[in-house]
């Protein structure tokens, strides 16, 4: 099964065998055989290859209760394999729903499981960008739930902290922290998860995806006052402003820091909260003296201006709140 199923011209006749990939399950539920539950990870893996049309069918509970377990099997092979087949599984969107529910959210702490703890580079990787891809679905349901489960938003942060893991991992769950800011607002209860998220996560500037989080946030009216209330959100920022790092993506981070405090110094009550923190007020004072560039926004009252001249007249809105 696992040699047919490598071929692509079989996949489909395969998929659509009753009870083929219910009984491939039923072999790692049934069998302690390492080389049997490798055979049927493989197996599961290559026909989740197939039609992408036949893939949305693959997720029966009996299929997503046996990738998890595989996921957890001691063989690193059969943990990649597994992983690759439910991210394959879940680049389906109507799938994401049911992954992200099953039994109230087990696979996605299998998932994160995997991204921040496993020895295996390539398992991280594919588990990271499942989590990505899940984040990116259009169903709100899926969003929804992964918003609010216990200790994903922070797992992600934690990871861009590690020492093992590979660039590949990391920019997927910054990638994933930017995707969430867009999706959480107040008055969601995960608004205070994401914002610590972001916060632990503000020493990565290798991309500039967790400046831009926040840039993000802070562009829904509604967030501003609690963002500028969060404790260390503004040290943060400032940080990230002042110090982007030295690589490519240095200037992208900075000007993401500078457009996000802009924006929350539009807010009333936020303004004499970032008045009154030296390292916000020192960032968009440089910030002003910079050269125009050409701003996606608009300043109070409506119109266009140039970055600098936004950042200006933020400063002057912080001034007059001291």
């Amino acid at each position: 099964l696992t040699n047919l199923a490598a071929a692509e011209q079989n996949r489909i006749t395969m998929l659509a065998e009753p009870m083929l990939v219910d009984n491939i399950a039923r072999i790692v539920q049934n069998e302690r055989s390492d080389v049997a539950r490798q055979c049927s990870a493989l197996a599961i893996m290559n026909l989740s290859n197939g039609n992408k049309d036949v893939v949305p069918e693959m997720a029966t509970e009996l299929l997503l209760d046996t990738l998890m377990a595989l996921m957890k099997d001691d063989m690193p092979e059969t943990r990649r394999n597994a992983a690759v087949a439910l991210f394959n599984i879940a680049c389906a969107d109507e799938n994401t729903v049911r992954v992200a529910q099953f039994r109230d959210g087990v696979i996605l702490d299998a998932l994160v499981e995997v991204v921040s703890n496993d020895d295996q580079d390539d398992s991280r990787a594919n588990a990271a960008e499942t989590l990505f891809n899940m984040s990116c679905s259009d169903a709100p349901e899926t969003t929804d739930i992964m918003a609010s489960h216990p200790g994903l938003l922070e797992s992600l942060a934690m990871v861009l902290k590690s020492q093992t893991a590979t660039i590949d991992v990391k920019m997927y769950c910054a990638a994933t922290l930017r995707r969430m800011a867009e999706i959480i607002r107040h008055p969601m209860a995960a608004q205070g998860a994401l914002l610590t998220a972001l916060v632990k996560a503000s020493s990565w500037t290798r991309t500039p995806d967790i400046a831009e989080a926040m840039e993000l946030h802070a562009g829904y009216e509604t967030n501003r006052s609690s963002m500028a209330q969060h404790h260390g959100l503004l040290n943060s920022l400032a940080k990230m402003a002042l110090e982007p790092g030295q690589g490519q993506e240095g200037p992208k981070v900075h000007q993401a820091a500078v457009s996000a405090m802009e924006r929350l110094a539009r807010d009333e009550v936020a303004r004499p909260i970032l008045a009154h923190n030296e390292g916000i007020m020192m960032a968009l004072t440089r910030a002003s003296y910079s050269t125009g560039e050409p701003s996606s926004g608009e300043m109070d009252g409506g119109s266009v201006g140039t970055r600098e001249q936004m950042v200006q007249a933020a400063l002057k809105n912080l001034v007059a709140a001291m």
